[in-house]
C-alpha cells in the first residue's frame, strides 16, 4: 500500500489549464489534440505510402478527418447548445468521412482504413491525455486517483469536483488505445486488407464498453447502459460484420453464434435492470415516502425511526436550536450501498441540500441536516452533493469509520431524551464540521441494521 501515496502524488501533479509559463503559454487541451493530430498524420500517411498507396490519396483522406473532427464539433454545438466532444461519435464520422473521400477518388477504401484507423489510435490517445490534464471525461471517486484544484475549475470543471480524489480513467484509456495502436502496427504486414480497421474496431468497442463503468461524468442512459456502451455494441457488430459477414450469411452455426450473443445481451439488460438499486430507491413513490417523514417530525424531540417500503431506515429528530430543522439519517441496506444512489435519494427528497451539511458513514450511513427551507425547495442537486460527500469521506475514512462502529454496550443511548436534561442535547446536534454525528442517531441505526441482518 505504500505505492498509492506516491502514485497519488504523481497523479496531483498533472492538471494544467495551459502549458508553458508567463509570457508563453498555450492551452493544455488544444496543445495536446494539435500533437495528437500530427502524430495521427506521420503514422497514417507512413503506413500509406509503405503499403505501396498514393500519397496524394493518404493527404486527401487526412484533411477529411481533420475536417470532420471540426465540423462535427460546429453542428453538436448548434444543436446542444454547448461544446461537447465525444470520441466514438468522432471515430464513426472520421471513418465514414475517409471512406466517402476513397470512394470519390476511385481508392480501394479497406488498405486506407486500415492506416487511418492506426492513426485515430494515437490521435485519441494523445486526446485522452488532454482530458487528464483537464479534468473532462473523468473517473468515479476513488483512493488511487488525480485531484483537480481550484485553478483547473476557472478553466471549466464544475466546483463539486474541486478536491475530490477520481480515478484516472482518462489514463488508463489513453495507455489502451496506444496498445490497440502498436499491435496493429505489429501485425499489419501480416494481415489482408481490412483486418488492421476490423483489429481496431473490435477492440476499442470492447475496451471503452468496460471503462464506461469507471466514468463518473454525467452519461446519458438507456435501459441501464450508457449512450457509450449501445455504440461500442453497435461498433463490435460491425466488426464482425466486416470479418465474418460473407461467410456467416452462408453459415446456419455463424447464424446460431450470433443469435446466442444476442440473447445473453438481452438478459445481461434483464438483469441490470432487475438489480439496480436506483429502481426502487429514485423511484417517486419511495421519494416522496422519505420526504413526508422527515416532515412529519416536526415538534418531535427524541429520535423516530421509519423503515421504507424500499428497506432504507429513515432517523429524523429535531434539534432545539432550531425546532424547524432535521436531522436525517439514511440507512441503505446491504446489497444496496450504492454512494451515488443514496445522495440521489437524499437530493431528491430534500432538494437544495447543502453537501457542507451532508456526511457518510461507512457501513451504508448517510447522516445531513434538513433546514424548514429545503423542505419547500424543488431544485435537486444530486451531482453536486454526490461529489462533495465523497470528497469528505476521502478526507477523513479513519474517522468515518471510527463513527461506523456501533457504542459499546454500556454506553448505548436510550430512544427518549434522559429526564431533567437542561441545555442543547447532543442527541440532536451534529457537529459537522469535525464529522461527530449524534449518539442517539448512531444507536437508532445499529439497531436498524442488527433488524436487516435478522
Amino acid at each position: 500500500m505504500s505505492s498509492v501515496p506516491f502514485l497519488n502524488a504523481s497523479f496531483d501533479r498533472l492538471p494544467r489549464v495551459v502549458f508553458g509559463r508567463h509570457a508563453r503559454e498555450v492551452p493544455a487541451f488544444r496543445s495536446l489534440g494539435i500533437a495528437g493530430y500530427y502524430l495521427a498524420l506521420v503514422v497514417m500517411v507512413g503506413v500509406s505510402v509503405l503499403r505501396a498507396g498514393s500519397l496524394l490519396v493518404a493527404l486527401a483522406v487526412s484533411a477529411a478527418c481533420a475536417l470532420s473532427f471540426f465540423g462535427w464539433a460546429l453542428i453538436r454545438r448548434a444543436v446542444t447548445g454547448r461544446e461537447t466532444l465525444v470520441l466514438l461519435e468522432h471515430v464513426w464520422i472520421a471513418e465514414a468521412c475517409a471512406a466517402a473521400t476513397l470512394h470519390a477518388m476511385g481508392a480501394p477504401v479497406l488498405p486506407y482504413l486500415d492506416a487511418v484507423s492506426l492513426g485515430l489510435a494515437f490521435f485519441l490517445a494523445s486526446g485522452r491525455l488532454g482530458c487528464l490534464v483537464v479534468g473532462c471525461c473523468h473517473g468515479r471517486p476513488s483512493s488511487v486517483g488525480i485531484v483537480y484544484d481550484a485553478s483547473i475549475a476557472e478553466g471549466g470543471l464544475p466546483e463539486h469536483l474541486v478536491g475530490v480524489r477520481l480515478f484516472p480513467v482518462q489514463l488508463l484509456e489513453a495507455t489502451g488505445l496506444v496498445a490497440i495502436g502498436l499491435v496493429g502496427l505489429v501485425g499489419l504486414p501480416f494481415a489482408a486488407e481490412g483486418r488492421v480497421f476490423a483489429w481496431f474496431l473490435a477492440s476499442y468497442a470492447v475496451f471503452r464498453f468496460g471503462l464506461e463503468g469507471l466514468r463518473g461524468d454525467e452519461r446519458p442512459t438507456f435501459l441501464t447502459f450508457s449512450a457509450s456502451r449501445w455504440m461500442a455494441i453497435a461498433e463490435l457488430a460491425f466488426a464482425v460484420v466486416l470479418v465474418d459477414g460473407a461467410a456467416g450469411a452462408r453459415d446456419a452455426r455463424m447464424l446460431a453464434a450470433a443469435a446466442c450473443l444476442v440473447a445473453l445481451l438481452a438478459l445481461v439488460l434483464a438483469y441490470r435492470i432487475a438489480a439496480d438499486p436506483t429502481r426502487v430507491l429514485l423511484a417517486p413513490a419511495h421519494v416522496a415516502e422519505v420526504r413526508d417523514f422527515a416532515a412529519s417530525a416536526e415538534g418531535s424531540d427524541a429520535p423516530r425511526l421509519h423503515r421504507t417500503s424500499a428497506g432504507v431506515s429513515v432517523v429524523v429528530s429535531t434539534p432545539r436550536d432550531a425546532p424547524s430543522d432535521r436531522l436525517v439519517s439514511l440507512h441503505v441496506p446491504r446489497g444496496r450501498r450504492d454512494l451515488q444512489a443514496v445522495c440521489a435519494l437524499a437530493a431528491r427528497a430534500f432538494p437544495g441540500l447543502s453537501p457542507d451539511h451532508t456526511r457518510w458513514i461507512e457501513g451504508g450511513l448517510l447522516v445531513t441536516r434538513v433546514t424548514s427551507r429545503l423542505l419547500a425547495d424543488d431544485r435537486p442537486r444530486e451531482r453536486a452533493l454526490y461529489f462533495r460527500v465523497a470528497r469528505d469521506a476521502q478526507r477523513a475514512p479513519e474517522d468515518a469509520l471510527a463513527e461506523a462502529a456501533p457504542p459499546a454496550e454500556a454506553d448505548r443511548p436510550r430512544a427518549t431524551p434522559e429526564p431533567g436534561r437542561q441545555g442543547p442535547s447532543s442527541r440532536s446536534e451534529v457537529d459537522f464540521r469535525r464529522g461527530r454525528f449524534s449518539s442517539a442517531s448512531r444507536g437508532f441505526d445499529a439497531e436498524a441494521e442488527g433488524d436487516a441482518q435478522r
